[in-house]
């Protein structure tokens, strides 16, 4: 048996956990942070923790939150924005320099030094709010990381209130009309307010996150320095990020998405090599005794259904796979609509002395 602790996957109930850090912005990530916790909190307290696909943070913030030195590499602009901006230390006063920005902002308002928003993402917003986040825009480098992250979630709560808060899971994006005008800047603070409770403490390790590609991890990272990995990697087909709040957030910021998805792990013909390339490379960063933990789900395609935790057993033989099922997610209507059972398997590599343990379950 390898030094690792066994890990006991809890079947969770509810995945939604709003009134945390992770509720910056509307996309939490396919892992749940009380789900994250629950793994986490059964690791000892030193060590380094890796996300090779670490999407907006969740695990990168809650491995810092007990005490681990935390890594995070994702290819995705948007989402490595969100990961930093949830584990920012706060050694300034965030709520400050947002009023200084505002107050700036309001002054080019006043003086027509702004730039105009593109017309695709204007269409979802009320035309003062969109003068607003484009005044605000103009500081958005100056802001530290908290602020960046603050400012992406607020573009999508004054989108969906400007369309009068009608827009749920299935229908965002829709237009409606008239638009009510929402103060951006007034969003921005309540956001500030909210979220600024769940700071990580400073006495905590850094947390690194990296703009990178997981087939390159040994680019960022030192051989052997990887104690735990733990991660949802990226589905066949899917790019979270670009839905229709990323959508409106790139082409604000004129940022071509189709450049971003040439970058990331997300097609069908690739994606066996790509996750190959990962695993190895996985196995360069770790260290001969790492326990390295894959959240994966079952995916429809043409034919059938892939099982994600086959599907990386064949690729490296695991210690262990389990498989769960789980509810209240943010997809459960379409689960009743369906009439679909949610499931995950949880594929475990546990080594000892550089060898994967098989525990013969």
């Amino acid at each position: 048996m390898g030094r690792n602790p066994e890990i006991i996957f809890e079947q969770i109930k509810s995945v939604n956990n709003p009134n945390s850090m992770h509720g910056i912005y509307p996309y939490r990530g396919k892992i749940s942070a009380i789900d994250a916790a629950n793994i986490i909190g059964q690791l000892p307290k030193d060590g380094v923790i890796l996300d090779p696909f670490c999407g907006s943070g969740t695990i990168v913030y809650e491995g810092q939150k007990h005490g681990l030195t935390a890594f995070g590499v994702d290819n995705n602009p948007l989402a490595v924005t969100l990961a930093k901006a949830k584990v920012h230390k706060e050694v300034s006063d965030s709520l400050e320099e947002c009023k200084h920005f505002i107050e700036l902002s309001k002054k080019d308002m006043e003086a027509g030094r702004y730039d105009v928003m593109p017309d695709g993402p204007a269409k979802s917003f009320h035309e003062d709010s969109a003068k607003e986040i484009m005044c605000m825009k103009k500081y958005f480098e100056e802001m530290n990381d908290f602020l960046k992250g603050v400012f992406y979630g607020a573009i999508a709560l004054t989108a969906r209130g400007c369309n009068n808060y009608v827009w749920t899971s299935s229908t965002v994006g829709k237009n409606i009309e008239p638009k009510r005008y929402i103060d951006f800047f007034e969003k921005m603070e309540s956001k500030i307010k909210k979220h600024s409770k769940y700071f990580n403490g400073l006495e905590l390790p850094e947390a690194t996150v990296i703009h990178g590609d997981s087939r390159r991890l040994s680019d960022y990272l030192m051989p052997r320095s990887v104690d735990y990995v733990f991660t949802s990697p990226p589905y066949f087909d899917g790019l979270d990020y670009t839905a229709y709040y990323g959508k409106l957030i790139y082409d604000i910021f004129e940022t071509d998405r189709i450049e971003i998805k040439k970058q990331l792990i997300q097609y069908v013909d690739t994606y066996e090599d790509d996750m190959r390339a990962v695993l190895e490379q996985l196995d360069i960063v770790t260290t001969e005794d790492a326990l390295i933990i894959f959240v994966v789900g079952d995916k429809k395609v043409k034919g059938g259904v892939i099982n994600g935790g086959e599907f990386f057993n064949k690729i490296k033989e695991a210690s262990y796979i389990e498989e769960r099922s789980y509810s209240g997610s943010s997809s459960q209507v379409f689960d009743v609509l369906n009439k679909t059972a949610r499931k995950e398997q949880i594929v475990v590599w546990d080594k000892h002395k550089g060898d994967i343990v098989k525990y013969g379950i």
